[in-house]
Order: C-alpha cells, then sequence, then structure tokens
C-alpha cells in the first residue's frame, strides 16, 4: 500500500487529467501522467512535462500491462485506465515488484526469512501463497507493523532486522 501522502499526490495528478485539454503533448498533461505512472510503480523519469524516451516506455509498459494499444501516447483510454487502476491501488508493492521482474526473488527472500524466524511460509519456491501471507501477517503483527500480508521491500528489510542482518 501507499502512504497518504502519495495517495494525495496522485489523487491531484489524475484529478488535473480531468480539467486538461485533450492534447497529448501538453507539458501539464504529460507532467500529471508523469507523476501517475511514478506512483504507480513505473519509472517515467523526471516529471519535467517533457515525452522523452524514459515516459514513452513507461507509457508502453503500462499499456501493455493493461491491455491498451501500446503506442506510448496520452489518449483518453490511458487517462481513464490510469484513474482505474489508480482507485484499485495499483502502486501495492507486489504489484511494483512483479513490474520489474522481483516478486518471486524478494518472495523467496521472504520465505527464508520468515522460516528462519520460527514462521511457517511453506515452501521456499517464489511463490506469494496461503500460507505465506499467514505467516507474513503473523510475522507483521509480531513486529507491530502495517498488517497488509503484502510482499514488500519494507518487508524484507524488517525480516533482516529481525533476523539481525
Amino acid at each position: 500500500m501507499v502512504d497518504g501522502k502519495t495517495l494525495s499526490c496522485l489523487a491531484v495528478a489524475l484529478a488535473l487529467l480531468v480539467a486538461m485539454p485533450a492534447r497529448g503533448d501538453d507539458p501539464e498533461r504529460i507532467s500529471a501522467v508523469q507523476q501517475a505512472l511514478q506512483v504507480m510503480g513505473y519509472d517515467p523519469g523526471p516529471v519535467d512535462g517533457a515525452m522523452g524516451g524514459n515516459t514513452r516506455r513507461a507509457l508502453e509498459a503500462f499499456q501493455g500491462e493493461f491491455g491498451l494499444a501500446v503506442d506510448g501516447r496520452i489518449d483518453d483510454a490511458l487517462i481513464e485506465r490510469l484513474r482505474a487502476e489508480a482507485a484499485l491501488d495499483a502502486a501495492s508493492p507486489e504489484r511494483r515488484l512483479t513490474r520489474k521482474g522481483l516478486l518471486r526473488s524478494y518472495t523467496r527472500a521472504v520465505q527464508d526469512g520468515l522460516h528462519d524466524l520460527g514462521f511457517d511460509p511453506g515452501p521456499v519456491d517464489g511463490t506469494v501463497g496461503p500460507l505465506t501471507r499467514k505467516a507474513v501477517r503473523a510475522f507483521q503483527t509480531v513486529a507491530e507493523v502495517d498488517v497488509t500480508g503484502m510482499i514488500s521491500p519494507q518487508l524484507l528489510q524488517a525480516i533482516n532486522h529481525a533476523r539481525g542482518l
């Protein structure tokens, strides 16, 4: 999950998109899209209102993941999907790790750490199943952190801290 400040920034960025002209090359519109993509775990480069290569690649990655025409353009379909995904909290830690191809390796590391700490995540296989979720929640409860059941870099950091690493 993302924090309230980040969600507020995302809400402002998406609200700006509603009032903006339909031109995809408008710097304010590009900045708002860059900000939304950044919050959702894509890397559009700096939020500068310029349609550079990083922004285009982030747009294409988003479009591909969510079934839109992969053309790197800002259009109404893109804006609508950005809004819909933001409402569903597309910026969850697991979605970010999945986009970067790291979820499986983080999950293995979390499972290994949970096992070392006496929690039973099931097999150390990189798969987020019910036993892993249960063990994550149990650890989060004992560690007195937000109980989300989600794999994240912060969770792995907390587990490693608890392991003395």
